[in-house]
């Protein structure tokens, strides 16, 4: 599973790669596996069976430059991707902290953007709602807030289930 956050030509963070380099990488992918949904994925591990190098494209937080390439570009190849969103930030449309406190508030998706997703087949998944660390001090309550709040949020936006969670951080410290 390859999870990527933000593909954009300009503003450049540890989380963003080029559209250039995202392109060589699912030209590159495209060659070599088969790209897949994560439903797919599960039931061929499941199954105990599968015939090629298999990969699933994910996308974190819900960066709004996503929509200018990326999304297009597997859209047109018809490559299966998930999207996990921040929802308090998509639904606020307002950027996230460490991008304010980096001196770059990078534009987010919008509700209308994932609903718009959801609708063009994408798989729309959890990410908490305010890309919380897991692992950090947060109550039983918190956490129920952060993780089933989220999948919530996002089903009432979508009316689709919401099958898939991502922890924020993506380390074992990050997870309680």
């Amino acid at each position: 599973i390859l999870f990527y956050h933000r593909i954009a030509d300009h503003t450049p963070n540890r989380w963003t790669i080029s559209r250039a380099a995202f392109a060589a990488q699912i030209n590159w992918l495209r060659s070599r596996f088969d790209l897949v949904s994560l439903a797919e994925a599960q039931a061929r591990v499941e199954s105990g069976h599968n015939r090629f190098p298999t990969a699933c494209i994910t996308f974190d937080d819900g960066y709004a430059e996503n929509l200018e390439f990326a999304i297009p570009l597997l859209l047109k190849h018809k490559i299966p991707f998930t999207c996990f969103v921040a929802t308090d930030f998509v639904a606020n449309n307002r950027p996230f902290p460490h991008d304010v406190a980096a001196g770059r508030p990078l534009a987010v998706n919008t509700l209308d953007d994932i609903r718009k997703l959801a609708g063009a087949g994408v798989e729309i998944g959890a990410h908490t709602r305010t890309h919380a660390n897991l692992g950090g001090p947060l109550s039983p309550e918190q956490l129920v807030s952060e993780i089933v709040g989220s999948k919530r949020d996002l089903e009432a936006a979508i009316d689709k289930p919401v099958r898939y969670f991502a922890f924020p951080y993506g380390q074992h410290e990050n997870l309680t």
